[in-house]
């Protein structure tokens, strides 16, 4: 364990306390998308800035989640998932301590169930990539939002219903059909990207292509987190980075084994359904009627990366 980096991960969850967490999550993908872009001299950047102790969603994010949560106790906020208001606006300091708090506690929590819990149950499937049996920081954000909910809230996991009020818990009619085309449309944009990409640097040897196949998936999410930013305009907008995260590494993973384009478009588009389904259902299941925020797209990066790491890469094609 890097203590250096936990020690800068109570500063990671104050600072996005400071921010909101939507505005920090919006740095995230700045960064990511920079280091990305930068090659290897960006390289370090994606660990240690955007997925460490500065913007990793698991100690900015997720600080910001309990900041807000614990705001609300102190009658600053109205709902704890309120993750859009900058909390430097009430002047508490308490606040940003309880943020900068579970910052450490986000690291921590991935650290175990990465490098200590991954190679124990996945080391015979995945062998050295145990570790990575998941999308760790997402799953961290789950854990971490249901301590805060557990803590800090006052309506149960799953959100306390009002008498007379109809519990949705799956979308249905034109809502449902709104999220599967949007789901198929990002899928079948990442597949065919990655298909690009994967034939140019797999197929032809263009190492710069091969680069950039290899950081699609993570390159995707960071534009969908910068695309936030229309939320903090204003505007009625959703996340879609729980879709082109998990269809980017679909179609990777297909078109790796296969080199065939179609594969990854196809691969990509199912994924693309299934993740905003899984999204919409994660919303109804922990923020109706809640009070405390428990992050839809984490929970279905979570679901997603496992089965393309696990089931998909590991027995499947592993």
């Amino acid at each position: 364990m890097d203590f250096t980096m936990l020690i800068a991960a109570f500063g990671g969850g104050l600072l996005a306390t400071f921010f909101g967490g939507i505005t920090a999550f919006v740095f995230t993908g700045l960064t990511v998308f920079a280091a990305v872009m930068g090659g290897a001299a960006g390289a370090p950047a994606i660990s240690i800035i955007s997925f460490g102790s500065w913007f990793g969603p698991h100690i900015s994010f997720a600080g910001a989640v309990a900041g807000a949560a614990f705001a609300m106790t102190r009658n600053h906020i109205e709902n704890g998932q309120d993750i859009v208001t900058p909390l430097v606006k009430f002047g508490d300091p308490m606040v940003l301590i309880v943020g900068g708090i579970f910052g450490m506690i986000g690291f921590l929590i991935q650290y175990v169930v990465g490098p200590v819990i991954g190679p124990v149950l996945f080391n015979g499937i995945l062998g050295d990539g145990a570790a990575g049996w998941t999308d760790t920081v997402a799953f961290t954000v789950v854990i971490s939002a249901i301590i805060v909910r557990l803590v800090f809230g006052k309506t149960g996991l799953t959100g306390k219903t009002p008498a007379g009020e109809k519990r949705q818990w799956v979308s249905t009619g034109s809502r449902l059909g709104f999220i599967l085309t949007y789901g198929f449309g990002i899928g079948i944009l990442i597949g065919g990207i990655a298909a690009k990409l994967g034939t140019l640097g797999l197929v032809d040897g263009v190492a710069e292509a091969a680069y950039m196949f290899s950081l699609l998936p993570v390159l995707g999410f960071a534009v969908a987190a910068i695309s936030l930013i229309l939320i903090m305009c204003g505007h009625a907008f959703e996340g879609w980075h729980h879709i082109v995260l998990p269809a980017g590494s679909t179609a990777v993973i297909l078109f790796s084994a296969t080199l065939n384009p179609f594969a990854a478009i196809i691969g990509g588009a199912i994924t693309g359904m299934i993740t905003a389904f899984i999204g919409e259902w994660a919303a109804k299941t922990f923020n109706s009627f809640a009070d405390t925020h428990i992050d839809p797209p984490a929970c279905t990066i979570f679901i997603m990366q496992t089965i393309n790491f696990v089931v998909l890469g590991g027995l499947i094609l592993g």
